[in-house]
Order: structure tokens, then sequence, then C-alpha cells
């Protein structure tokens, strides 16, 4: 489902066919992975240490005199891996589907450089801890809005295979809220078998609806795929279903476990801690 791409190779290359008598673009080189609209990312790529003796093949401005090449011989990794989401959304359950709620978790990832650290944290009905694992990887993905999934969630899934085990899982990202109708949340649900709820900072997809009682429904299609819920002093956030999960619970559940911040605890606390272990703090 999460297919290991290594896109710093892939980029590196498409660098090495362009001729020493030419240049290319950010954007060229973004439509050969398969995606114009990762032209911002290939930027900051190229602005890295592995790639920066490629870096002079490429302007910033085609007009001024630099022949462009754009001719790559490519297999458009970025493309394969959006009919990859469209294939996957396909099997995504938007119905509750599972029994008696007692256990809730959090999982959020941080980096530092290429070194993701994963943390899955468990709360009873209380909000008491219950249990924290961790995961670590090193990961060649950089973000590209879209495509988050192929970036995080194996380590994700990974720290939550650690844990005991629990009823619903919170994930910080999209999940049926995107425009292939695979985020983050719905890859890391389908992977585990697991209910899951997405819970973001920015809207991907949609238009709002009229607002109700601090929340607003976010309409994508005529669906209602997701909520924007927002609190006085606070930024948004928007709330989409995973896996196995409604709107409606989802929204419950997230309303439920959310105290004085702007997170549902159990994603508050796994945020905290992923950033806590990423910083080399183990205590």
């Amino acid at each position: 489902m999460t297919p290991a791409v290594d896109l710093y190779e892939a980029l590196k290359a498409l660098l090495e066919q362009v001729p020493d008598d030419m240049a290319t673009t950010s954007l060229e080189l973004a439509r050969a992975l398969g995606d114009r609209h990762a032209a911002p990312t290939v930027t900051g790529m190229l602005g890295e240490e592995e790639l920066a003796q490629h870096a002079q093949k490429v302007v910033d401005d085609p007009h001024l005199g630099a022949t462009i090449f754009n001719d790559f011989t490519t297999d458009e990794p970025l493309r394969k891996l959006r009919e990859i989401q469209k294939r996957v959304a396909k099997k995504i359950v938007t119905e509750d589907s599972f029994g008696e709620l007692e256990l809730y978790a959090g999982a959020d990832a941080s980096y530092r450089g290429s070194d993701a650290t994963a943390a899955c944290v468990v709360v009873d009905g209380d909000l008491d801890v219950r249990e924290t694992s961790f995961e670590s990887a090193r990961v060649r993905f950089p973000y590209i809005p879209g495509y988050l999934m192929f970036r995080e969630a194996p380590v994700i899934v990974g720290a939550a295979e650690k844990t005991s085990g629990f009823d619903v899982l919170i994930v910080n990202g999209h999940g049926v809220a995107h425009p292939r109708g695979c985020g983050l949340a719905s890859c890391v649900g389908l992977k585990l078998d697991m209910p899951t709820i997405g819970v973001a900072g920015r809207r991907l997809v949609g238009d709002l609806g009229p607002e109700k009682d601090g929340w607003t429904p976010i309409i994508s299609e005529e669906k209602e795929v997701s909520t924007r819920i927002s609190r006085k002093g606070r930024s948004s956030i928007f709330v989409s279903t995973g896996h196995r999960i409604s709107l409606e619970t989802s929204i419950d559940i997230v309303r439920k476990m959310t105290l004085e911040g702007r997170l549902p605890e159990p994603l508050r606390l796994a945020h905290q801690e992923a950033r806590r272990r990423s910083r080399g703090n183990t205590r």
C-alpha cells in the first residue's frame, strides 16, 4: 500500500540526464516526477547537500538564455503513487465498524532532517495514559501536499503496532478529506485494519458549508467529507473519517478527547512525545 519510494534518488537520476550544455527547471523536473505541483518541493530538495552538485543544472528563469531540457526518461513515480491512492480509496469504510470503545490512541511523527520518529500514545476514557510506543526510520520522501501517506505511514504504523492495543486511533493527517480520497489516516487505518480518525491543521479539499455551533462542514462533490472545528483563541482543526468509523462519531470522539488545547488529548500527547524523542530526550 505504501511502497518505499526514494524521491531523492529519483530526482538525482533525472538531473543526471540533463546534458552539460543545457539546463532545466524545477517545474520540468516536477513534471518528470509525475506532478507539476511538486515544483516547490523539488526546489527545496535541490538546496540539500546530496543534490548540491547538480543544482547548477537548474535555472529559476527559463528565459535567461539557457536551453531548457525536458526530454526525460522517467516512470513518473508521483503519478504511480496517485494511482495507488485512488485504488486504495475504494477499500475505505466510512461507517462505524467496531465494538465498545475503551482505549483511544493518538499518533504523530516528528523529524530531524530525514530521520523520523513517531509516537503512539494510548489513553483510557478518563484520558489517563496507559502506554506510549515509538518507531524511528530514515525517510527519503519529502513533504508534498497530498502525498503524506508515503512519507509518514510506515513509521506511524510501526509505532502503533508496538502498543498492546487500542480501539480507535487519531492520526495527525487527513482521512477521506483528500484530493484522491485517501489520506494518511485512511492509509494507516487500512494497514492496521483499525478505526482511525484524521485530524489536520488545514483543508485540502472541499468548500465550507454553513457554520453550526462552532463547527463547519466541508463539502466536496456534494458530500460532507470533513468538519472544521473552531475554538476561541485556538487555530481550527479539520476532522475526517480515516477508516471504519463515521464522520459523526469521529467528531464526537475528537470533541470528547479535547481539553483546553487545540488537539484531542491522545494526539496532543503523541505530538509532544514524538518531538521529545526526535530531539534526543528519552527521559
